[in-house]
């Protein structure tokens, strides 16, 4: 998501979220968005059991569009850490919703240490936490090369990763248009992946291609 706007104030990443149930500003704007992704997306779901009901995880998605993060956060009943670049906090409504949601702000084009001990500190606290390791939205759909903070934070925390595979959303809003077009979503939530070891990183990627790469939709559940 692009912006014009110049010199923006630093937003500071938040310290670790706490576990527990969700915020109530969190819990209103996922009521809107599960109306919002089932009315316009027909959202389908497979393989959620594979996202613990407690303790920490790292949720890794491929990214396609602008709504990946509202697909997560419609189909995970958790509350979700999502970590997002610090240019969107540009906007200053999604700077405000980021803040009451406990969003994770990376600077791009950076290894941010800062954002990877903020992860870290999160998932060891039990929270779940969401990140596309593309760094960016493709411009074809087709998935990019993993960068390596991902897996470093679950390594750092001792958790596992929720490797996760989104279909249809650059079909319905891919980077460069304007608005959303209704096409089918789905995502799959594939087993979790030890992030111990100097293949990680491979399985890792190999495991959302897999979930995310054959397109259809016949076997994947709708939301409920």
């Amino acid at each position: 998501m692009s912006t014009t706007a110049q010199d923006p104030a630093p937003v500071a990443t938040p310290a670790a979220a706490k576990p527990g149930p969700p915020p109530p500003f969190y819990r209103f704007l996922r009521l809107l968005d599960r109306m919002f992704c089932l009315t316009l997306f027909r959202l389908r779901v497979e393989g959620l059991e594979n996202v613990p009901k407690e303790g920490g995880a790292l949720i890794c998605a491929n990214h396609q569009s602008y709504l990946d993060i509202l697909v997560i956060g419609a189909t995970v009943p958790r509350h979700v850490t999502f970590v997002a670049r610090d240019s969107l906090a540009d906007w200053a409504w999604l700077a405000f919703v980021m803040k009451r949601c406990g969003a994770i702000l990376v600077r791009r084009g950076t290894s941010d240490r800062a954002a990877i001990r903020a992860m870290s500190e999160t998932l060891k606290a039990g929270g779940i936490v969401a990140i596309y390791p593309e760094g960016t939205r493709s411009r074809t759909g087709q998935l990019a090369t993993f960068k390596g903070g991902a897996v470093m934070a679950a390594r750092l925390a001792g958790v596992q990763i929720v490797p996760a595979g989104i279909r249809g959303a650059f079909e319905a809003w891919p980077k460069g248009q304007l608005l959303p077009r209704p096409r089918k979503i789905a995502v799959r939530f594939g087993a979790p992946i030890d992030p111990q070891g100097e293949d990680a990183r491979e399985r890792l990627e190999a495991a959302v291609r897999a979930l995310s790469g054959d397109g259809t939709f016949a076997s994947v559940p709708p939301l409920r």
